[in-house]
């Protein structure tokens, strides 16, 4: 007992069986099927059957291309870095005394949720002013709800 490829699926099957066990084709007809692939075979036939490779179909390969010189890839990441001189940079709004000023979502959420919020204000370019005013604001939330009644 071997197993064989079926003509229909492709599959590996026994030799003994009668039918295959995948897609159900008889075996009867496999044997038919090989007397056609063994007849005469024109030239021009190409083959993409899978393995073991039938030695009666021949097969062709196609000339290899001559080897052309690959362009210059450059890595996106590395382009962009090269870009980023050239383009305007951006300009950063600046107060007067030349701190940095908190968005308005900040200054939502620094009210809303200060024990969050309020650390954003540590980022660099934020003025003392500012950083007084969050970190009071949370202080006195603190403050307040340690001496509620209880």
């Amino acid at each position: 007992m071997a197993l064989i490829e079926c003509y229909e699926c492709k599959k590996s099957i026994s030799s003994e069986a009668n039918a295959c066990i995948h897609c159900g084709a008889p075996m009867a007809e496999q044997a038919v099927h090989a007397q056609t692939v063994a007849a005469p075979v024109q030239a021009a036939t190409i083959s993409f059957g899978s393995l073991p490779r039938n030695k009666a179909v021949p097969e062709v390969s196609a000339p290899a291309p001559e080897p052309q010189p690959l362009p210059k890839v450059m890595p996106a990441a590395a382009r962009r870095r090269r870009q980023q001189p050239t383009e305007q940079p951006a300009t950063e709004q600046t107060n007067v005394d030349g701190s940095r000023p908190v968005e308005g979502w900040l200054k939502i959420m620094i009210f809303l949720l200060p024990m969050f919020f309020v650390w954003f204000l540590l980022r660099y370019g934020h003025s003392m002013k500012q950083r007084f005013f969050g970190f009071g604001w949370l202080a006195m939330l603190i403050l307040a709800t340690s001496l509620s009644p209880k």
